[in-house]
């Protein structure tokens, strides 16, 4: 039985199955006498100290492997932890009913699980998992928990649960968790960027899935295509397992090209960038042998929290990233939030229709203050190191204009203040709507480059949105009308002097880069996975080849004809593993 979710961590995982469900802690009503009233409320608040010490200790250790932002969602933990009112309603409930303060507190965070519940803003309503997590660690201090779930596992496992919550996915181990698989979630849920982070296979919003499995069953996770394989059979056993031996060989040829360039057969040499999330994913760019970060996404500061990111706190992790990084340059794309990365304190809710709503630049121009605490900060770690920044999702000379406006008053208190910065930072946009598409010669005499967002082009190119499941099999970067988009944007930057790079995933299929080389670009940023094999695909080809079949495929009338001219054209020319004909099936 086959099971198709979202692709959420790239990989191959087999092995036998362990159902996971949250920890269901049994509390029993008890009455205590008078005498025992103040001794249960002084074990309430050490179980809050305890459970708070864990908390900052997990945090911690979450900061120094993946980075501040995605530490930052124990602090809301933390935060109800901390809570004055939680603190005061228990105690005072535990005096004048004289519970036991399991019992009492069970109560009060039951009854705030189920008032965010009720709360249409999904932002909010999710807080609830939040909300539970903490019940479940102070009950299990309370009670006295049984062992944590992951010392139960006594052999590397497949795990596969509903979700996984914010301290469970903390204890995420590559050497005994071989993938997971969950109901709900997308590729920004925090286990699934936990595991990205540890380099676990993992598919999510696998529906359905937990009414099929059991423990002990054999399952096999594919990170790649997102899909989750209950049971094959021994020839799809066979497949899968040699599926992990292929990654593990091919990761070991590739390793021997880190250190050499992305340059063609004939010496074109084109940048390769990596794209990131994360501070704590660094180290993962200098181990793909990346010539830049071509996207650090910075929405991260902004979500899964309840409060704004300071200044000093993302300078401190941009600092942090553009000096482990140096001399490769870091491109910061700004804010991109909305769409369906929603920050309800700030005044953001679920729009009818997201991605054509408030996002973007559109959000950041309205937020003015918001949007210079943070350019402050992005010019501030420019001091430290190569810094380049971009503006998502702008789509009209007057909003760049605006933008650039923002970005000359935040020069000038930076100047009024003696702060370092690098002048010569010079900003960039992406284009990633039809208007930027057209207007590309207009941008360009006041940006100085282009990164194309080819997943958002794509969808608002064919007015398809890409998380739609129906729509699946329509969404395809590769329709000529896409491409055509691209080369003009390209076209238009060439007219200008503008470099110009791609950082959607089409930049990270080998095939689909020869072809975005061969159309002119400079730059390709993508993940650190896939990074490698796109520079074993470029430095495989002719520079002269790329171009050839650019032309002939810009003459294409549909993306079937393109994929069969670039599998014609191109595939024969890279080396086997890349070659999907060989039955690398990625």
């Amino acid at each position: 039985m086959t099971f198709t979710g979202i692709a959420a961590s790239p990989g191959i995982g087999v092995g036998p199955v362990v159902r996971f469900e949250p920890e269901e802690i049994a509390v029993r009503e008890t009455r205590i006498p008078p005498e025992r009233v103040e001794p249960e409320i002084e074990r309430l608040r050490a179980a809050l100290t305890d459970a708070r010490r864990d908390l900052l200790s997990i945090r911690d250790r979450i900061a120094a492997e993946l980075g501040e932002p995605e530490a930052a969602i124990y602090d809301a933990h933390l935060l109800i932890l901390d809570d004055p009112e939680l603190k005061r309603s228990v105690e005072e409930t535990i005096r004048a009913e004289r519970r036991a303060a399991a019992g009492v507190f069970r109560d009060y965070m039951s009854r705030v699980a189920a008032f965010l519940e009720k709360i249409e803003d999904d932002h909010l309503r999710e807080k609830r998992a939040d909300v539970l997590d903490v019940e479940r660690r102070v009950l299990r201090l309370l009670l006295g928990g049984g062992p944590q779930w992951l010392d139960t596992l006594k052999q590397p496992a497949v795990l596969v649960c509903h979700e996984l919550a914010p301290s469970d996915a903390a204890l995420l181990d590559r050497r005994r968790v071989l993938g997971f698989v969950t109901e709900v979630g997308s590729r920004t849920s925090h286990f699934a960027i936990v595991a990205r982070g540890r380099g676990i296979p993992a598919v999510v919003s696998a529906r359905g899935v937990m009414q099929h499995v059991r423990t002990g069953d054999l399952g096999a996770v594919d990170g790649f295509l997102g899909t989750f394989e209950l049971n094959p059979d021994e020839a799809e056993q066979a497949r899968y397992r040699a599926g992990v031996e292929r990654v593990e060989r091919q990761e070991r040829e590739l390793l021997l090209l880190r250190d050499q360039p992305a340059v063609t057969t004939d010496g074109h040499v084109l940048e390769l960038g990596a794209n990131i999330e994360l501070p704590g994913e660094a180290e993962a760019v200098m181990a793909s042998g990346a010539d830049s970060v071509g996207l650090f996404r910075t929405e991260f500061f902004y979500l899964n929290r309840f409060e704004l990111p300071t200044e000093d706190e993302q300078y401190r992790a941009y600092r942090g990233v553009v000096e482990m990084l140096a001399p490769r340059p870091v491109i910061f794309r700004t804010m991109d939030l909305g769409g369906d990365k929603v920050a309800s304190y700030l005044g953001m809710t679920h729009e009818t229709n997201p991605f054509m709503g408030w996002r973007g630049i559109r959000f950041a121009l309205q937020h003015p203050e918001v949007f210079r605490t943070q350019l402050r900060a992005i010019y501030r770690a420019s001091a430290h190191g190569r810094v380049r920044m971009m503006f998502p999702m702008v789509s009209t000379e007057t909003e760049l204009l605006h933008t650039l406006q923002l970005c000359s008053e935040v020069r000038a208190q930076l100047d009024a203040f003696g702060q370092p910065y690098d002048r010569e930072l010079a900003p960039g946009i992406m284009i990633e709507t039809p208007s930027a598409v057209w207007m590309a010669d207009v941008l360009a005499r006041h940006a100085s480059f282009f990164s194309i967002g080819s997943n958002d082009l794509t969808q608002y190119t064919l007015a398809m949105d890409r998380d739609n499941e129906r729509l699946a099999h329509l969404y395809d970067p590769l329709e000529p009308a896409v491409l055509r988009s691209i080369q003009h944007t390209i076209d238009a930057a060439r007219g200008a002097g503008r470099w110009v790079g791609v950082c959607g995933e089409m930049a990270g299929d080998p095939l689909v880069a020869v072809l975005l080389l061969g159309m002119g670009v400079d730059e390709l940023s993508m993940s650190t996975f896939d990074l490698p094999r796109v520079k074993a695909a470029i430095r495989a080809v002719h520079h002269a080849d790329a171009r050839e079949i650019a032309v002939r495929v810009l003459g294409c009338a549909s993306a079937a004809a393109v994929k069969r001219m670039l599998r014609d054209g191109i595939e024969p020319k890279l080396p086997a593993f890349l070659r999907t004909r060989e039955g690398d099936g990625e």
